[in-house]
Order: C-alpha cells, then sequence, then structure tokens
C-alpha cells in the first residue's frame, strides 16, 4: 500500500511539472504575442539569465537526485504492455536506456530549454548577425555555459565534471536549435507557397 501511495505522489509531481512547463511555455507565447520587439529583447534576456540561474542553482546542490520510482508507476507498466502489442518494444528499450541514465536525461532537457531561451533571445536582438546566425550563436554560448557549468560542478562535493554530461548539454542544445531551424524552414515554405498562390 505505501508503494502505491509513493507512485501516486511521483505521477503527481510528474504531472505538476508538466503543468508549470506548459505554464511557462503559454507565457513565452503571450510575451511574443503582445510586447514590442524592444520590450521582447529584454524579456528574454531576463528569462535566459534566470534559467541560467536555475540550472547553476541545481548544479550546486550535492544532494540533487532523481527519483527512480517514476518508472514503477502502475501507468508505466500499462503502456509497456500497450507498445509491447503494438509491436513498438524498441520505445521500451529507450525508457529502460533513459532510465538508465536519468542524470544524461535531465542534463539534455535542461540545457534544450537554455537553447529555446539563448536562440528566442538572439533571434529578438537589435542585432543583424546576431538575428540571422541565432542558432550558431545560441548554440555555441550554450557549450561555453555548459564547461563553465561542469568546471563549477567539479567543486560541489559529491559532484564531479564529466564529458558525457557536457555531451548531453550538446545535444540538447543542438536539439533545440535544429526544432528552430525547422520551423524556419516551415514558415518560409509556407510564405513561399501563399506567394506563389497570389
Amino acid at each position: 500500500m505505501p508503494n502505491l501511495k509513493k507512485n501516486r505522489y511521483v505521477a503527481y509531481l510528474a504531472l505538476y511539472i508538466l503543468y508549470l512547463l506548459q505554464a511557462f511555455l503559454g507565457l513565452i507565447a503571450r510575451i511574443q504575442q503582445f510586447i514590442d520587439t524592444r520590450n521582447r529583447k529584454d524579456i528574454f534576456i531576463a528569462l535566459t539569465i534566470l534559467y541560467a540561474g536555475f540550472i547553476f542553482f541545481l548544479s550546486s546542490r550535492s544532494d540533487l537526485s532523481i527519483p527512480a520510482s517514476i518508472f514503477k508507476i502502475p501507468l508505466m507498466y500499462e503502456l509497456a504492455y500497450i507498445l509491447e502489442g503494438l509491436g513498438l518494444a524498441y520505445f521500451i528499450d529507450i525508457a529502460e536506456y533513459a532510465h538508465q541514465n536519468m542524470d544524461k536525461i535531465a542534463h539534455m532537457i535542461l540545457y534544450f530549454g537554455l537553447g529555446i531561451l539563448l536562440h528566442l533571445t538572439f533571434r529578438n536582438s537589435e542585432n543583424v548577425i546576431l538575428r540571422r546566425y541565432a542558432a550558431i550563436f545560441a548554440f555555441s554560448l550554450g557549450i561555453i555555459y555548459g564547461i563553465t557549468d561542469e568546471i563549477h560542478q567539479s567543486f560541489v562535493p559529491g559532484r564531479t565534471a564529466s564529458m558525457h554530461d557536457l555531451l548531453a548539454n550538446g545535444i540538447g542544445l543542438t536539439i533545440a536549435q535544429i526544432l528552430f531551424v525547422i520551423l524556419i524552414l516551415v514558415n518560409l515554405q509556407r510564405k513561399k507557397g501563399k506567394y506563389n498562390r497570389e
């Protein structure tokens, strides 16, 4: 019985994290809609600095751990049975790999978020070069921050600097930039198709 309660609390925690992420993305969408370009730039700079500070805070914690029981939620077992029934068992392998390397997944997710904010900051810059090459600047600055973060972790008791963590950071940053490039290309294609129809 205590295990079911524990799993329920973990499920609620995951749900609340998803709600927070949805609220954060909604906030960014509203900011982009209602604020002019000059203010948008300042807001994205502030959000990026706050987010980088959040990463710094997490790196400063020596007792930081991710609950391993999240994959023991009964819903996860049901999902695994459904995937096996559909012939998609390789998703279970991916989930098991993610479970065994939770810290690397956490690094990827955190730096994916940083990559998004950095890209939006550079994309809304007044400098034409920063706007045009936002993906390159976002990736470069994100990697530099990741290196300094790993150096910082080497001074925290119970934490170590790791090239694997830096690689996970780079993967998260890269995925964010690829996502933006795809969105930009899709938008350009849509505009081109609209122009051709007119």
